[in-house]
């Protein structure tokens, strides 16, 4: 095969990549808690319990979305009792945003949750190295730059 078939195919991978991932994200969880959280919602009490301490505009580069997007996503959050936000003393515009207990309580379970399905995607790929995990990783990021520049063109 040569190499742009290869390419190709490795395109329509992540294609499927990215439709598998998108159904598995849309179907609400729970996460040590009684509420059910999408993906979306847990991932981002994963930034602010990581952070310890965000604010929108900062969770917004992160994961490239709008400040307005974000704002939506804290208010979900905060009605649900998992975050809350304060004036930041240092900066009386700034909003500062943390996780509350119960919001520490999804976060952590989240994290263990991560490591152990991690955990199992690494039994099925023990064939794989370190280098090859990397490779992989340079590929993507590759791809993700040339995706990012294009959406930046289109804008």
């Amino acid at each position: 095969m040569e190499k742009e078939e290869i390419f190709y195919e490795l395109m329509e991978t992540l294609f499927e990549t990215s439709r598998s991932i998108s159904t598995y994200e849309s179907i609400p969880r729970k996460y040590g808690t009684e509420d059910e959280l999408y993906m979306i919602e847990a991932h981002t009490l994963n930034l602010i319990g990581d952070k310890i301490k965000t604010n929108t505009t900062e969770i917004a580069e992160i994961t490239h979305r709008t400040k307005s997007a974000v704002s939506q996503m804290m208010d979900k959050l905060i009605k649900k009792e998992l975050a809350f936000k304060y004036r930041n003393p240092d900066n009386y515009r700034e909003l500062t945003i943390e996780l509350t207990p119960k919001g520490q309580l999804v976060y952590e379970y989240h994290k263990k949750l991560d490591k152990e399905e991690f955990g199992n995607y690494l039994k099925d790929l023990e064939r794989f190295t370190i280098e090859d995990f990397q490779k992989i990783i340079t590929l993507l990021n590759l791809i993700n730059e040339r995706t990012k520049s294009t959406l930046h063109e289109k804008a």
